[in-house]
């Protein structure tokens, strides 16, 4: 028995599991045991990191981002190119997240009210650092009836016929005229306080003489095919005469 005892322990001490020597035999009678090597462990690999998702506009912000992209085709492509597939292709959102600010109807209304409004301030801006009254008025029928008035007059084209059938847009369409109505009244209301004109009714002759400047508006979708020097012409006497003041040298 002492001799399998024997034989026992030293097939533990051989397969590296005999740790003591109570029983008197020499752990390395078969020798030294080696452990396998352990391969070294691997540094910690640092994690990739995530992209931050993108940042959440406030509400305010998201809405004037949608209105000036929609301007912006409105004012290049027209109104009816105005959608809210396009819109949102413009700014890298999905359609529905813009009509989530607006109906069609809005959307277009909108687009017209920012690009129609930018451009009738910076008239008015413009024209009310000049120093006098006529001349105030003969830079607003230069900038409304020359070439560089085309893109928004085309705009204005758009945005009368499409409002027979686009509430929204028709409301802006109005309030947009009654705007412009009011500031060329004042400026005409300088003009006889100054002595500079004779007209007994701003407002009337303001209306007037719009209508002559929005009439010729068609112009900017044939310029290029009829003159309309004569045209120009026309809208000038008659602004004369309604003024009562020379207002071309």
């Amino acid at each position: 028995m002492r001799t399998d005892a024997r034989v026992f322990c030293l097939i533990l001490t051989t397969i590296g599991l005999g740790t003591n020597n109570s029983i008197g035999v020499s752990p390395n009678i078969m020798g030294p045991v080696t452990s396998r090597p352990q391969s070294a462990a691997r540094p910690p690999q640092p994690s990739a990191r995530r992209k931050a998702p993108a940042r959440r506009k406030a509400p305010a912000q998201r809405r004037a981002e949608v209105i000036e992209a929609a301007a912006a085709i409105a004012v290049r492509d027209g109104l009816d190119k105005v959608t809210a597939k396009r819109v949102a292709a413009a700014i890298g959102v999905r359609p529905g997240l813009v009509d989530h600010y607006f109906t069609a109807d809005q959307l277009v209304a909108a687009a017209f009210a920012y690009a129609a409004t930018a451009e009738s301030d910076g008239i008015f801006e413009e024209a009310a650092a000049l120093p006098d009254p006529a001349g105030q008025v003969r830079y607003l029928l230069a900038a409304c009836l020359g070439p560089s008035g085309d893109p928004i007059s085309l705009l204005w084209l758009d945005a009368w016929q499409a409002s027979r059938h686009r509430p929204a847009l028709r409301a802006e369409v109005t309030a947009l005229m009654n705007k412009d109505h009011g500031r060329l009244a004042v400026i005409i209301q300088a003009g006889v306080d100054q002595g500079q004109f004779a007209c007994a009714d701003p407002a009337g002759a303001a209306l007037q003489i719009f209508s002559l400047i929005d009439g010729l508006s068609v112009q900017s979708a044939i310029r290029s095919t009829l003159e309309y020097t004569h045209g120009q012409a026309l809208v000038a006497a008659v602004t004369e005469t309604i003024l009562g003041v020379r207002l071309l040298t």
